[in-house]
């Protein structure tokens, strides 16, 4: 295993070869010239040598101790189904490799607060995909709101889809799965380490498994976080709401076939107006913020933060600086899931 503390070249290897790897990892490590590609594993051979002949991978693995015993290491992108990732993760970390996890980090707490402890006792950087965090629009629309107010108050995320809401060939619920990223963006905009306090409703529509859930809960920090699933709507949702006192932001990360993403920042002054027909419209302004702007990509790679959550990763490998995203951190999230689904109303 090389040594690059100091900088240099990342030789990284990839678990799974599947759909996330294909449409947005490998494209990302393979613009990155501080990155080498050395190897390539998937039960599915056909799988893993069509990758690496599209991206110059020389090698391909169908096991993964294998790949480890052959191949100089630094860093492994475990990018494997939820149900396998623990073991994918554990046995990585236990090499002595860097891991960069696909969300979510386990299918239980148990499991990400277990990565957490091997990570904690092999000192390596271990980083959870949690690549929402990563949209430029969404970091700048923080940035923003956190410029014109000394506390965010109320987080409000949505993810909305048509479809079924059993997970990973279905093992796991979509809300553990799936609806995972907007729970940890809803508590990345509020600031909140952690939920004191969580409650959901939770139906079934049209299905035999659960596949809506609407939950509220009150962070460590006093913010209030919402969340609002539903799998069996009118298509893909995914917006959130972030308010401070006098300051708003809506941040929209698609509807349906649209990926405009992008987000309104409202601010007001002056008088307070109640009624726009009793007194007319309050003095306020409102700012557009475009993410492929501000990504200066029109590469959904790009402008939907994947590539930029890879090149923080390959990053703090590099100068061993801590991963904002890092399994210590997202365990929380996990927890957060529990936590709503041990609530229900």
């Amino acid at each position: 295993m090389s040594n690059n503390s100091s900088g240099g070249t990342v030789k990284v290897a990839v678990v799974g070869a599947g759909g996330i790897a294909r449409s947005v990892h490998l494209p990302s490590l393979s613009e990155m010239e501080d990155v080498q590609l050395v190897a390539i594993c998937d039960l599915i051979p056909e799988r893993a040598k069509e990758q690496a002949a599209k991206w110059g991978i020389p090698k391909t693995y169908t096991l993964m101790r294998e790949m480890f015993a052959n191949e100089d290491i630094d860093a492994v992108f475990c990018l494997v189904e939820p149900g396998s990732m623990f073991h994918v993760a554990s046995l990585a970390i236990e090499h002595g490799y860097h891991a960069f996890l696909e969300k979510p980090p386990g299918i239980t707490s148990y499991q990400a607060d277990s990565l957490a402890r091997k990570a904690d006792a092999s000192g390596k950087t271990v980083m959870v995909a949690f690549n929402r965090r990563f949209i430029p629009v969404v970091r700048k629309t923080k940035e923003m709101v956190k410029s014109l107010t000394d506390k965010v108050i109320q987080v409000e995320g949505c993810f909305f889809k048509f479809g079924d809401a059993a997970f990973d060939k279905g093992s796991l619920p979509s809300f553990v799965s799936d609806t995972i990223h907007s729970v940890d963006l809803m508590r990345y905009l509020c600031d909140g380490n952690d939920a004191v306090k969580a409650a959901m409703v939770v139906n079934r529509f049209d299905s035999v498994v659960d596949n809506a859930w609407n939950g509220i809960c009150v962070f460590d920090n006093g913010a209030t976080g919402i969340i609002k699933a539903n799998y069996r709507v009118g298509g893909r949702v995914h917006q959130f709401q972030m308010h401070g006192v006098g300051v708003s932001a809506f941040i929209d990360l698609g509807m349906g076939a649209q990926m405009d993403v992008s987000s309104r920042i409202l601010t007001h002054s002056g008088a307070i107006s109640y009624s726009l027909a009793a007194t007319g419209a309050a003095k306020e302004e409102s700012v557009i913020l475009d993410g492929r702007e501000l990504a200066g990509s029109n590469d959904f790679h790009k402008f939907y933060g994947y590539y930029f959550e890879d090149r923080h990763f390959i990053d703090c490998v590099k100068s061993g600086e801590t991963p904002e995203t890092t399994i210590q951190d997202a365990r929380l999230s996990v927890h957060l899931v529990e936590k709503f689904l041990a609530n229900q109303l």
